[in-house]
């Protein structure tokens, strides 16, 4: 009785099959008149020389969409404006922070945990933001535009209300700075420090240490502007992003950058 059952369902279903009949398709994205313009900015192996994480997803979701796309390579702190007023349509890696969200739409797609990157010379017992503070000759590099995110917010504003944080424009001189000894201190996911601490790490010149304790990791998103989509086209590329994740194409691409466990790691909390 039970395989006259399965046979029946498999006849009705051929059965719809060959009458055309299928399951409603997800809604592609309309493709605007112009190129989407898209926000890259130098963040490790996010992008950095003309490659990286965040170039790969802009290209596939040009070809699972079919629109235009313009790469618009920027600094970090010039991208929220732009995407607050229209100049940029979207951004990846991005931080999805209650201020960016008052002017873009966001779509979470994997999830990174901020290290605390030191400098050798760092004394061992500095072990905590605590005992960082409480430690006057510790600097902070910090790139400008950057979230520090829930964990570490507090810990960054304490250090910049006493003059402890060296704020700077662009990846590449941040970690220029710190490997000169310009500050003691950088906050990072593997995912950024790995591109430019390769030989520190090999030759154990930096600690890098976790001090976020058991707080989860937090979302990096890709983000729309809200001057050029709608909350219905936002939801469409939503959806796009989602199928990438599905179907593996994320953790695939992600392993170009990480091995495969810290790629499995980003893409959950």
């Amino acid at each position: 009785m039970l395989d006259l059952m399965r046979g029946l369902r498999a006849g009705a279903a051929m059965a719809l099959l060959a009458a055309g009949v299928c399951l409603p398709a997800r809604a592609a994205p309309v493709c605007p008149e112009r190129p989407i313009v898209v926000g890259l900015y130098e963040f490790g192996h996010f992008f950095t020389a003309g490659a990286g994480l965040d170039k790969d997803l802009a290209e596939e979701l040009r070809q699972r969409s079919g629109c235009q796309f313009s790469l618009k390579v920027m600094q970090r702190r010039a991208i929220w404006p732009a995407l607050q007023s229209g100049a940029v349509d979207m951004t990846f890696s991005a931080a999805p922070t209650p201020e960016r969200l008052l002017f873009a739409w966001s779509e979470p797609y994997i999830w990174l945990r901020n290290l605390v990157i030191l400098r050798k010379e760092v004394a061992p017992g500095v072990r905590s933001m605590a005992e960082f503070i409480a430690t006057p000759e510790l600097r902070l590099g910090f790139g400008r535009g950057y979230a520090a995110g829930p964990v570490f917010e507090e810990f960054v504003g304490q250090l910049r209300n006493i003059g402890r944080v060296e704020d700077v424009d662009d990846g590449d001189r941040l970690y220029a700075m710190f490997k000169a000894g310009r500050f003691q201190a950088m906050l990072a996911p593997k995912m950024v420090y790995s591109r430019y601490l390769k030989d520190e790490i090999m030759a154990d010149a930096v600690r890098i240490e976790d001090w976020s304790g058991n707080r989860s990791r937090g979302p990096a998103s890709v983000m729309l502007s809200k001057k050029r989509f709608s909350a219905e086209e936002a939801k469409r590329w939503s959806e796009l992003m989602k199928a990438i994740r599905a179907d593996g194409t994320l953790q695939r691409l992600i392993e170009r950058y990480v091995d495969a466990e810290e790629a499995t790691r980003m893409l959950g909390p």
